[in-house]
């Protein structure tokens, strides 16, 4: 289990990663995203990344 298999069970703390990214890009994403959890998992992993600063924002071509 993935760090960001944690946090797909968790639908509070997915609410708040998504409110601290779109606060800092002023961009969110498709909520289609959300329906996969497999791809809800790898953009949870990838908002992380992004908020730690260790990655640009997240692009719908980082999910396909």
């Amino acid at each position: 289990m993935s760090f960001g298999d944690f946090f797909v069970e968790d639908e509070t703390v997915l609410i708040m990663l998504v409110q601290q990214y779109a606060a800092k890009y002023g961009i969110t994403f498709s909520s289609k995203y959300l329906d996969d959890p497999n791809t809800k998992t790898k953009l949870i992993n990838l908002i992380q990344e992004s908020l730690a600063g260790k990655r640009g924002p997240v692009t719908d071509d980082d999910l396909t």
